[in-house]
């Protein structure tokens, strides 16, 4: 059986809910694979597709099995907002209970890829900062990334290649100022989107029976450890991510410390909606009474990153050497092919 036949919305279908998604669902899911096969049990989808994935200005989305379609000049968020409510709407409508992912790029790098797929090494593609709709470019213009502890030290921090790195120069860490605000303004939308979702809710009269998670897939370093912009290793700004979780029965602002990972929240839904449909996860239920949590979680989990990494940014590429391609500067573990 096939990872098709084996995941949420499969077994959502199976307990009864409705099931939609809205954006980006995975890398490599592309203008050319997108029907081989079509991604199981939604009731209704509309996917992000690659090369287009990143690029805020000219996106390609394929809702459930129609053909794909460009939004070329159209703000990714704005086009993910309209598609999102409007399942949103479709699920209230259907009177049965549903599940809705709603999945934006933002605050990704803005990346634009000139043929072929961006996993593929091969690939030419261009990386610059996240874009912000026209109506935020404007803000945070004093904001500065947190001078942290490890925020481009004297001191080498880190191990391995990492502890080699130089110190970034004054115009290094102006630029990483600057990729921070982009960063910010792109994700004002997705704020927007978030309180048009709670609005709705209200509005429906279904905000108090509905659970809302909110997280990210991975955190971001942006001048700490010396690092130009980017992710895939493994300290603390990037698996230490938001998750928050709210609705009807649940504690109202506990912070746990239990130690968690993307693989808890499948069971975590199923324990919130009282299916107790298989017990082959890979993950545990996350507790959310609040009582000794922390205790009765495991203390650690297993992190791993397999497949190619980008050091983001005009200071993350080797482009003033000519090479003009997206390979990163780091050939190290953390940043290879």
């Amino acid at each position: 059986m096939g990872l098709n036949d084996q995941y949420l919305p499969v077994w959502l279908q199976q307990a009864g809910y409705q099931t939609y998604y809205a954006g980006k669902l995975f890398n490599a899911h592309t203008v050319d694979n997108y029907d081989d096969p079509y991604p199981a049990a939604w009731t209704g989808s509309d996917f992000l597709l690659d090369p287009y994935t990143y690029s805020y200005l000219n996106s390609t989305w394929q809702r459930n099995h129609d053909p794909p379609v460009s939004h070329e000049g159209a703000y990714t968020t704005h086009v993910l907002s309209t598609k999102a409510k409007g399942f949103l709407k479709d699920a209230v409508e259907s009177d049965e209970p549903f599940f809705l992912a709603i999945a934006p790029v933002a605050p990704h790098s803005n990346i634009d890829v000139h043929g072929g797929n961006l996993l593929n090494p091969r690939a030419s593609f261009t990386v610059t900062p996240p874009i912000s709709a026209e109506r935020h470019k404007h803000l945070f213009t004093n904001v500065k990334i947190p001078r942290t502890e490890h925020f481009n030290p004297e001191e080498p921090s880190g191990a391995n290649w990492i502890h080699r790195l130089p110190r970034q120069l004054d115009a290094q860490v102006d630029y990483n100022d600057e990729f921070y605000r982009s960063r910010l303004r792109a994700l004002q939308s997705v704020d927007e989107l978030v309180g048009d979702v709670f609005t709705l809710l209200d509005q429906y009269g279904i905000l108090d029976d509905t659970y809302v998670i909110y997280t990210s897939d991975n955190g971001y370093h942006i001048g700490q450890h010396r690092l130009p912009p980017g992710k895939e290793c493994g300290y603390e700004e990037h698996v230490n991510i938001p998750l928050i979780i709210r609705g009807p029965g649940l504690p109202k602002g506990v912070i746990t410390n239990q130690v968690t990972s993307h693989t808890d929240l499948v069971p975590t839904i199923f324990q919130l909606i009282g299916t107790n449909f298989t017990n082959d996860f890979d993950g545990v239920a996350i507790q959310l009474s609040g009582e000794k949590s922390d205790e009765e979680r495991h203390e650690h989990v297993n992190l791993e990153y397999w497949g190619f990494a980008l050091a983001e940014g005009k200071y993350g590429y080797g482009l003033a050497e000519g090479n003009d391609n997206g390979k990163p500067i780091y050939p190290d573990p953390c940043y290879s092919e």
